[in-house]
Formats: structure tokens, C-alpha cells, sequence
């Protein structure tokens, strides 16, 4: 960029995000810029260059700088900015301490704040109660110590996920986005969780929490649709009143400690799309809750518990269906001879519209990761390490899109179709 943009003296707006634009910035491009109020460099390849005790001349109210080089040190002009609104510095290779004057900054007009992806640390402050942030995203930092124990009333959406924050969660009674995985939180999910009321969407996972879902969580929060707690320590039975939850589209437990049988209640989740119980402790039959009244399943995952009885026929139903994974359970009978009816493993086609940030696959001792909606190309039938017997129905050769199939551990036999 040059520096004569600095002469630009009435200029209020300079975007030139998304380009191929290189080089330094520095205090000479902003010298006369009086009057800029927006600023907009984001997914280029500058590098800003700023002195650490320059005073800007102007007001800005929209700051975008995503993906430039501003660290190490955090920004000191900023503190400088009384106005802005929306602050997007995620992926800034910024270090260091979280400056205390930041939170002055920020607690009288930002409503917007992103600083993922980089390396900023410290604590936060116990109560952010005195800002009007909206949106709060700080993940993929070195954050630590206890979470907030007061949110501003206008926060909808908190991302910490992928941090160090420890202890228990708060009571926050007005958001409805919370990501808080891959951190060290631990205890147990009170039941002053059940105050979120306005809750839409809770991602725990990866954590050391422990203990029992309350009790009351699916008479309270009604709008939940998606509920990830994987890879903590929860224990016990999962409560029946899951099946209030009317609107769950994802429900993920995956390699925790919990036991005893689904409840009968889950097949009242008709509009469950993904859901995964894996290496947990459940027992009994599948039938009852799977085979009638779940509409439109695309990932259904049983691996690794204690399932026993027939692989219910009706399976077949769900036509989005693209990964089904019952291995290493106790089910016997025989496969469902309509099993090459399931229409999403029939098709070759690559689209679906269901997309998910993170999903691991189980293929033959390998734990994949897809990452960014490429789940979409994976489509997985395992019923491996079981106790099937009879033949392999030979409409397995209709299920042309399958990228895994793994009958392996079973007591099959008859001819390979």
C-alpha cells in the first residue's frame, strides 16, 4: 500500500480486505487520516508496524484486521479508541498478557470482540458486566483462571473454547451460544445450569467435568438444539427428560462413564440429526427408541457400549443416513436384508447440506478427522465386533458411496455377494 493513502485527508472508509495487498504499514499511512471511522484490511498479507506510543488522529468505530501481522505485542494505540463497535483481530500472531486497560476500552462501546487464534493470556476480569459486548470470542488463546461470573445482560454468544479457564460454570441466564471446549473446566454440570434459559447451543467437550446432566435441564431449556459433552467424566443415567427437548438436532456423549439404557423419551427428538453415545457403559435393546419415530438422522454412532439385541430393520427408513457405527457392541441376529436400501449410501453424489465443524470416523484401528463440512465425504457402515450371524444380505453392493464397511468380528458366513 502506499503511504500517500495517509494525504487522504477525507477519507472515512478504507476496506481493501480480501486482496493480495503486502508490505508494512506504518504511522505515515495514517498520518492525515482525520476523519476515518472504518478500517477494513482483513485476510491480507500486511504487516502493521506501529510505534507503542503513537496517538492516532482519528475515532475509529469499525476495526478489521484479520489475519495481519500485529504482534507480538498487543496494539497499544487502541487504547486511544473511544468509539469502537466491532473489533475483529483473530489470527493477529498477537502475544503477551492481556493489557488491563483493554477492558476499559472495550466496556463502553464494543459490541463485538475477536481475538481468536492467537496467543494473548491472562485472566479475565470476574465480572464483564459493566460492557455491551454482544458477541465474545477468545478462543484458541492461553487464557486462564476462572471463568466470569457476570455477563452483560446483551451477550448472546461466548466462545473460550481451546484455552486454559478451570473451575465450575457460572450462572449465566442470558446467553444462547456458549463454546467452551478443550479447556480444564471440572466439577459438575449443577443444576444452575437449567437458568440458561434462553440457551440454544452448549459445547463442553473436552473438559474434566463430571457427575450427572441435571435432571431438570430438559424441562428448562427448550430451545437447545445442540448439546456436545464428549470426552469428559459424566456419569449415571441419561434423564428422561431429554426428550423435552424438541428442537435437539445434535446430542453428542461420546467417551464419557454414563450408563443404563437410553430412555425411551429420546425418540420424541424427532428432528435429531446427529447423534453420538459412543464408548460409554449403555445397555439394552435399540429398538424401541431408533425405529420409529426419529425422522432424519445423519449420524448415528452406538460404538464401544453394551447394546445388545437385533439391528432393527427399520433403520432403512432414514434416508439421510451416512454414517452408521454399531461395532464393538453385543448385537446378534442378522443384518437387516433391506440394509441396501439406505438411500444417502446408495448415492456417490459428494453434497449433503448437513455441516459440522469436527467429526472423528472409526476406520478398521485409524480415528479420522474431518474437519470443515468435509464429513459430507465420508459415508461409513461398520458393524464390526458384534455377534451377527447369517449371510451378508446382498444389497450391501447397492450401497455404492460407502467409503468404509467393516463387518469384521462377527460370526458370519455364506458367500461375499
Amino acid at each position: 500500500m502506499p503511504s500517500s493513502v495517509g494525504k487522504l485527508s477525507n477519507l472515512t472508509e478504507l476496506n481493501l480486505a480480501g486482496n493480495s495487498v503486502g508490505g508494512v504499514l506504518s504511522e505515515v499511512h495514517f498520518e492525515n487520516l482525520t476523519r476515518l471511522q472504518e478500517l477494513d484490511l482483513h485476510d491480507n498479507s500486511i504487516t502493521i508496524s506501529i510505534g507503542q506510543s503513537w496517538v492516532p488522529p482519528f475515532q475509529l468505530r469499525y476495526v478489521d484486521l484479520t489475519k495481519c501481522q500485529l504482534g507480538p505485542q498487543f496494539p497499544e494505540w487502541l487504547q486511544f479508541q473511544t468509539q469502537i463497535e466491532e473489533l475483529y483481530l483473530a489470527d493477529c500472531k498477537i502475544a503477551g498478557t492481556m493489557p488491563a486497560w483493554f477492558w476499559n476500552i472495550s466496556s463502553s462501546t464494543i459490541t463485538y470482540l475477536f481475538l481468536s487464534n492467537n496467543q494473548i493470556g491472562g485472566k479475565l476480569p470476574s465480572s464483564l458486566k459493566f460492557t455491551k459486548l454482544e458477541i465474545l470470542d477468545l478462543d484458541s488463546n492461553r487464557f486462564e483462571g476462572s471463568l466470569p461470573t457476570m455477563l452483560p445482560s446483551t451477550l448472546h454468544t461466548l466462545s473460550l473454547s481451546n484455552n486454559s479457564f478451570t473451575g465450575q460454570l457460572p450462572i449465566w441466564p442470558h446467553v444462547k451460544f456458549v463454546f467452551i471446549s478443550d479447556n480444564m473446566l471440572d466439577g459438575g454440570l449443577s443444576s444452575s445450569i437449567c437458568q440458561w434459559a434462553f440457551l440454544v447451543y452448549l459445547d463442553l467437550s473436552n473438559n474434566k467435568l463430571l457427575g450427572e446432566i441435571p435432571y431438570c435441564l430438559g424441562k428448562s431449556l427448550q430451545n437447545l438444539y445442540f448439546l456436545n459433552l464428549d470426552n469428559n467424566h459424566f456419569s449415571g443415567e441419561i434423564p428422561h427428560t431429554i426428550g423435552f427437548l424438541s428442537e435437539l438436532r445434535l446430542l453428542q456423549l461420546k467417551n464419557n462413564s454414563f450408563s443404563g439404557e437410553v430412555p425411551l423419551s429420546l425418540k420424541n427428538c424427532t428432528k435429531l440429526q446427529f447423534l453420538d453415545l459412543a464408548q460409554n457403559n449403555f445397555v439394552g435393546s435399540i429398538m424401541l427408541w431408533v425405529g420409529e419415530n426419529l425422522r432424519q438422522p445423519v449420524v448415528l454412532r452406538l460404538r464401544s457400549n453394551m447394546f445388545f439385541g437385533v439391528i432393527p430393520w427399520q433403520l432403512v427408513r432414514f434416508e439421510q443416513l451416512q454414517i452408521l457405527d454399531l461395532a464393538n457392541n453385543n448385537f446378534s441376529g442378522s443384518i437387516p436384508n433391506n440394509i441396501g436400501n439406505l438411500n444417502t449410501m446408495r448415492s456417490t453424489s459428494q453434497y449433503y447440506d448437513f455441516c459440522y465443524d469436527e467429526l472423528d470416523v472409526f476406520t478398521k484401528g485409524q480415528d479420522l478427522y474431518y474437519l470443515q463440512c468435509n464429513m459430507q465425504l465420508k459415508k461409513s457402515l461398520d458393524l464390526s465386533n458384534n455377534s451377527l450371524t447369517g449371510e451378508i444380505p446382498k444389497g450391501v453392493g447397492d450401497l455404492a458411496g460407502l467409503k468404509n464397511f467393516n463387518l469384521s468380528r462377527n460370526h458370519l458366513q455364506g458367500e461375499i455377494p
